[in-house]
């Protein structure tokens, strides 16, 4: 058996033995590779591509901005210049009746396109309204059916082909008339001629006088830019071009849905 003091001896020389090597080096620290988010998510759980709330089919957008900059000067050197002259120099009881007088010719074409998307409710009323005011408001100078209840409507043939499943196509400012697609543009086209056949039956020497001219080619374009609040760059946005396009875009959609 070892003696005491060697087993101490032993004893101290295994703890300087311990003390002599140092704690024990750290491990060395690695970075993770980086990986993409998608690796951790499904494909199938990712969200959909954001759309462009604004964004509809323009291919002519260099040539519709041109001539939506040229409607803009347009409007601010001759259109509207005529149009506050006009309302300078006609009372507003005067305006309104002209006002009354067009509107009573567009229930021509409502009624037309009402009956062709099959729309009762909307086809009958016209055609009431456009008797009544035609007779007891003095050929549409007066509106006595709006005051018995007889809403006016608005149906186009753009509205008509809408329903019948024609799409909107590309969009299109046209000159002078202003934003558009080429769907309404069209039925824009076959309304206007068909409401100029429509002037056809009047009367020949009510067409040959001159106070006819003045009345159709000249107040009508007056009396439908007066009606149009539109004013162009009011919106003070860089962006207005794209507002009007998608406003015009959804208004014709919910237009055509109701």
């Amino acid at each position: 058996m070892a003696s005491r003091p060697a087993c101490a001896a032993c004893l101290v020389t295994a703890l300087l033995g311990g003390c002599s090597t140092g704690p024990a080096a750290d491990p060395p620290v690695t970075t993770p590779p980086r990986r993409q988010i998608e690796q951790f998510v499904d494909a199938r759980e990712q969200p959909a591509t954001v759309v462009n709330p604004l964004a509809v089919y323009d291919p002519f957008e260099q040539t519709n901005r041109a001539i939506y900059k040229f409607n803009a000067k347009f409007d601010d050197y001759v259109y509207l210049p005529i149009v506050d002259a006009y309302v300078a120099v006609t009372p507003e009881p005067v305006r309104d009746s002209v006002s009354n007088f067009f509107d009573n010719l567009g229930e021509i074409p409502t009624f037309a396109n009402s009956v062709l998307q099959g729309k009762v409710e909307k086809a009958s009323p016209t055609l009431f309204r456009f008797m009544l005011n035609s007779t007891i408001g003095l050929f549409g100078l007066f509106d006595p059916a709006s005051h018995i209840g007889l809403k006016r409507q608005d149906e186009d043939l753009g509205q008509t082909l809408g329903v019948w499943g024609v799409g909107d196509g590309p969009y299109l400012v046209l000159p002078i008339l202003g934003p558009s697609n080429l769907r309404d543009a069209t039925g824009t086209g076959v309304d206007f001629v068909a409401l100029t056949v429509a002037l056809e039956a009047l009367p020949s020497d009510v067409r040959d006088d001159i106070l006819y001219d003045i009345v159709v080619w000249g107040l009508w374009p007056i009396d439908q830019r007066y009606q149009v609040p539109l004013r162009y760059h009011s919106t003070g946005s860089p962006f207005e071009y794209d507002l009007v396009r998608s406003f015009v875009t959804k208004a014709r959609r919910i237009q055509i849905q109701n």
